[in-house]
């Protein structure tokens, strides 16, 4: 039988344990006394270190590995030719790994030859994927992911210099279903192997086939020979979907061990979980959230950094890791954020890229194309902010503090002045989701810290300053901010991401302004929070992105307030889910954004409810830091806002439904790139 190949794991959801603890004792491993809670982790900026592209072309890295030896870093890791814009590479032909080293992991980094190339004749070896390298005994030992028609292998190759290595002769170590993405890891007295998997046959799961997306791990006391696999981490989707437990990296501080593992909430994503006992990991462990992928967790010591790779970025990129007391709080779906004004004209609002302060800038007229220069609106915020549009016109902002300490918000008068700031509520995940009832009233839906809950509050009267108390117990926990839209017959409905993934829910009002439905399932297993919006025909439009982000899909209202069609594909490889945005005309037009930032691709509603064929719709050589922002202005012309990732806004008008004017600048002032749906970095 042949293996499950890399890019089939990948691209799978495009067409569609058991408990081990250690022997003696049973139980956590870390000391009798009890730590402190576990800490959360975020990031700080990823920048781009190494390229590991030579005179015969540009490549990628993967996933990968640092180790320190004799003062100097050395990196192992996938490598292939990079490919076309917005298209994957072809993992089969990964056969190599890329060799480079450094005084230090920001570089400068030299290249050399590469460490290991495929060997047919080594136990039908045809690929080489997930290097992971430790240092034992005077001994380097690399262990990696290699297989074939004889299926999937964790195979060993070693050094006593890190440039010439020799595989074992025995042949792989271990062979599994899909066994990939080894790391090693000595944790009491032991060596522990934490290694990507399927549950079933072969992996510690008990049956041949119907397995769950694991972090399996095995022990050994030589490193060559290896126990039966037990099962640290089992994820809620199974192998009919997009693998979420790629390249698992532990970590301990504190008495605590952390877990990163990926693609989640994105191609460019890696959640962690936190635990006591290194072979029980868990959803309700949530720690937090690194925005890269295949990370991996490097100290000297005293600093801590997190590198990544990926098909999309042509190298190591490297990122500050921050170790919190809070959970760093979730950037919400738009960067920037803009809506109409009480007197119909554009107001756009970003982060200052230095320091977070509240940005803002207006249009001089409903239908002009001049702006109003940046000004101060207050800050610094943690997280851009989100709109909320009353039944007069006047808009509301609702802004996170820095660490998510608490909620505020601001409203604008009759004249388009504004109130000053008043607080909101308590601590936050994100800045809230808002919307407008029936009867004109204002419903914010906020996510709580770490995504353990979702709250509810509305303003007491239509326009009113005042609001009813919080419901705390509305829903969650979710895996990310929810969103809300009202049908068409004013009725409002959330939908929200599952925890890891596991699916899209919504809960809606049964009448206009009236009690809310159960929460029931709306989708299946999605990478992203999900986005919504109403078009001409009042029905509503739901997209979302496939796990680890090879497809993006979206679901439209059989009727206005109705029931729901089926999911049809919208793009491909996408970092988050697709921009919806209606017309003039009425029809949608979405854009989705490739991982690595580019390219940015367009499609437009036809009268069916279908999209039309896409277009590139971004600018050559420019990337973005997230999906762009999408609005109509009062005259109905669409307006698309975007952060490239040097931190600055640009912006595309429509001409003419359908028919768009070239990019420009937008201000000349540096604004936060801050990743879609990534928690904030610079507070």
């Amino acid at each position: 039988m042949h293996p499950i190949s890399r890019r089939r794991l990948l691209q799978g959801c495009a067409a569609a344990g058991a408990l081990a603890v250690l022997e003696a004792g049973g139980g956590a491993v870390a000391g009798a006394a009890s730590p402190p809670p576990h800490q959360w982790i975020g990031a700080g900026p990823f920048a781009h270190v190494y390229d590991p592209s030579t005179p015969g072309g540009r490549r990628y890295l993967n996933d990968h590995t640092l180790i320190k030896a004799a003062g100097r870093w050395h990196l192992f890791g996938i490598t292939g030719a990079v490919a076309p814009p917005g298209r994957a590479p072809d993992s089969a032909a990964e056969v190599s790994f890329a060799h480079a080293s450094a005084p230090d992991p920001s570089g400068p980094w030299t290249t050399h030859p590469d460490a290991l190339t495929a060997d047919p004749a080594y136990f039908g070896e045809e690929h080489l994927w997930a290097p992971h390298v430790i240092e034992a005994g005077g001994t380097y030992w690399m262990f990696y992911a290699a297989g074939g028609r004889s299926g999937a292998a964790i195979n060993l190759a070693t050094s006593t210099d890190l440039f010439t290595w020799t595989r074992v002769p025995g042949g792989p170590l271990f062979r599994g279903r899909v066994a990939r993405d080894p790391m090693v890891v000595r944790i009491a007295g032991q060596w522990v192997m934490y290694y990507t998997e399927l549950s079933g046959q072969d992996a510690g799961g008990g049956n041949g086939g119907g397995g769950r997306h694991v972090v399996a791990f095995r022990r050994s006391d030589d490193l060559v020979h290896w126990s039966e696999p037990g099962i640290a981490f089992t994820d809620a989707t199974t192998e009919a979907t997009v693998s979420v437990t790629e390249s698992p990296f532990v970590v301990e501080r504190g008495g605590w061990y952390y877990l990163f593992i990926g693609p989640r909430n994105g191609y460019d994503g890696t959640d962690v979980f936190a635990s006591r006992n290194p072979f029980s990991f868990g959803l309700d462990g949530y720690a937090g959230h690194v925005p890269g992928h295949a990370v991996e967790v490097v100290t000297d010591g005293q600093e801590w950094h997190a590198s990544a790779a990926g098909w999309f970025h042509q190298g190591l990129r490297l990122a500050p890791l921050q170790w919190r007391d809070v959970p760093p709080p979730w950037q919400s779906a738009d960067n920037p954020v803009a809506g109409l004004d009480v007197d119909g004209r554009l107001t756009v609002f970003a982060l200052d890229a230095g320091d977070g302060a509240l940005l803002r800038r207006v249009q001089l007229g409903p239908q002009s194309d001049t702006w109003s220069p940046w000004e101060s609106f207050g800050g610094p915020a943690g997280a851009v902010p989100t709109l909320g549009r009353n039944a007069d016109g006047r808009l509301e902002v609702f802004s996170l503090d820095p660490g998510g300490a608490g909620l505020h918000h601001r409203v604008q008068r009759p004249d388009g002045g504004w109130y000053d700031w008043e607080v909101f509520g308590g601590a936050a995940g994100a800045a809230p989701a808002v919307a407008r009832n029936a009867d004109g009233r204002l419903e914010a839906f906020a996510l709580g810290p770490g995504g353990t809950a979702i709250a509810r509050r509305r303003q007491s009267s239509p326009g009113s300053l005042t609001w009813e108390p919080w419901d705390g117990g509305f829903g969650g926990p979710a895996g990310a901010p929810p969103v809300v839209a009202a049908n068409a017959d004013g009725r409002l409905e959330v939908f929200a991401l599952a925890p890891g993934g596991e699916g899209i829910y919504h809960r809606w009002q049964e009448t206009p302004n009236g009690p809310w439905a159960q929460w029931s399932r709306f989708g299946t297993a999605a990478g992203t929070a999900p986005r919504v919006s109403r078009d001409g025909s009042g029905r509503l439009t739901v997209a979302a992105s496939a796990p680890s982000g090879p497809a993006a899909f979206s679901r439209r209202q059989t009727v206005p307030s109705g029931g729901w069609d089926d999911w049809q594909p919208v793009s491909g490889w996408t970092a988050g889910a697709p921009v919806l945005v209606p017309d003039a005309d009425g029809r949608l037009e979405g854009f989705a954004l490739s991982p690595g930032g580019s390219p940015l691709s367009h499609r437009r509603q036809v009268t069916s409810g279908g999209w039309d064929a896409a277009d590139d719709f971004g600018e050559p050589g420019v990337r973005l830091a997230a999906p762009p922002t999408a609005v109509a202005d009062a005259t109905g012309r669409i307006h698309v806002f975007a952060v490239t990732t040097e931190g600055r806004l640009r912006t595309r008008v429509q001409a003419r439904p359908g028919g768009w004017l070239p990019w420009s600048a937008f201000g000349d002032r540096p604004v936060a790139p801050v990743p879609s749906g990534s928690p904030v970095y610079w507070t």
